[in-house]
């Protein structure tokens, strides 16, 4: 069974590793936007064949999405897969658009539809209509988790029979030991850190959570440190507030790093601020690490973590600084989150995403 893997943009996200995993289990060719070098080069590493998109782009660009959709039907025509399996916003609609020229059986997986992202009520209406179209030219929908699956559903996106929810799963994660973690971080080994490794995207809420860090009261501020593992567009805003906020030398913005999971124990609390999710790999690798974890309460994170952390409500600062407040106040707490995170983390392996995926491919290459 020969699967194509498409994906928009590769940025280091969920959605890379998530097509990287598969690809790999599945002996996959990887397509993807020239810019996804990281993504192309561990492919390569894999054995793996991959296939550089010249047109495709994460923006929206008329002229070029229509080069993109041409390119995209050549490529299916010339690699006659019996599968197609689209991930992200942008390979989504327009490979499912390619499928319809092909014989190639379509699969999108939707890692937190754009129309639920924060944009104004007339452009998810937009980003909702082209969803819809897209979904016709689709012969299976997976959802990271059952709150997308219940949003696909109540917006009549596809049949209840070709859609289903796959957890996200991660490997086990060789994590370096918090005092090696610190020191190649450069992190103050006597403060306590509290850490997030996000993009520094609007959805992922990092503005949110400074705000609720300017929001600590004296004494608390005085013994954290916050550490934010990630880059982006959103980083001269981010910058900003910490100007604002004379919070310079409480905060580090640490860049990218090609093995971001493996440093979460430098971390002694890690906080997800997200405006918006899908199922988030790093959640999943926070609760592997051992970490009480404060998240917002959006997309697949209560199925994730249930009771194994602390979960505030999206954008509310107030609300996540006293989350913070509350956790270093009862320490009993804290272990206990940490210990119940560990716990559920062993319900979330690749080994069963792998599993549960190739089902859905056995399913529809019967249909």
């Amino acid at each position: 069974m020969r699967i194509l893997y498409i994906i928009t943009q590769a940025d280091g996200g969920g959605a890379q590793k998530y097509t990287l995993a598969l690809a790999k289990h599945f002996n996959g060719e990887i397509a993807a936007g020239n810019e996804a070098e990281k993504l192309f080069d561990d492919a390569l590493k894999s054995g793996l064949m991959v296939h550089r998109l010249k047109y495709l782009k994460r923006s929206i660009h008329p002229f070029y999405d229509l080069l993109a959709l041409f390119e995209l039907v050549a490529l299916i025509r010339k690699t006659k897969p019996g599968i197609v399996h689209l991930n992200s916003s942008k390979a989504g609609f327009l490979g499912s658009l390619a499928g319809a020229f092909t014989n190639a059986k379509i699969v999108f997986t939707a890692h937190g539809f754009i129309f639920n992202e924060p944009f104004s009520p007339f452009i998810k209406w937009c980003y909702l209509m082209l969803e819809k179209f897209a979904s016709l030219f689709r012969d299976y929908i997976i959802t990271v988790s059952d709150a997308d699956k219940k949003s696909a559903l109540d917006n009549h996106l596809i049949s209840p029979n070709k859609i289903s929810t796959i957890h996200n799963g991660s490997p086990s994660i060789n994590f370096l030991s918090r005092e090696e973690a610190c020191g190649k971080l450069r992190l103050p080994p006597d403060k306590i850190i509290l850490g997030s490794v996000a993009n520094f995207y609007k959805t992922k809420g990092l503005d949110v959570l400074i705000d609720a860090i300017s929001q600590l009261n004296t004494d608390l501020l005085t013994k954290i440190h916050l550490a934010i593992i990630g880059e982006g567009k959103e980083r001269i805003l981010l910058e900003k507030k910490i100007l604002e906020y004379e919070l310079g030398p409480k905060v580090t913005l640490i860049g990218n790093l090609p093995d971001a999971a493996a440093y979460l124990k430098a971390f002694d609390v890690f906080i997800l601020p997200s405006r918006k999710e899908g199922f988030p790999f790093v959640l999943l690798e926070a609760m592997q690490a051992g970490l009480p974890i404060i998240a917002s309460k959006v997309g697949g994170i209560p199925e994730g973590l249930e009771d194994g952390g602390l979960q505030v409500p999206p954008e509310d600062a107030k609300a996540l600084a006293d989350g913070i407040t509350a956790l270093f106040s009862d320490a009993n707490l804290k272990q206990q989150f940490a210990l119940r995170a560990k716990q559920r983390s062993q319900l979330f392996s690749q080994e069963k995403m792998l599993e549960e995926t190739k089902k859905v491919y056995e399913k529809i290459i019967l249909i």
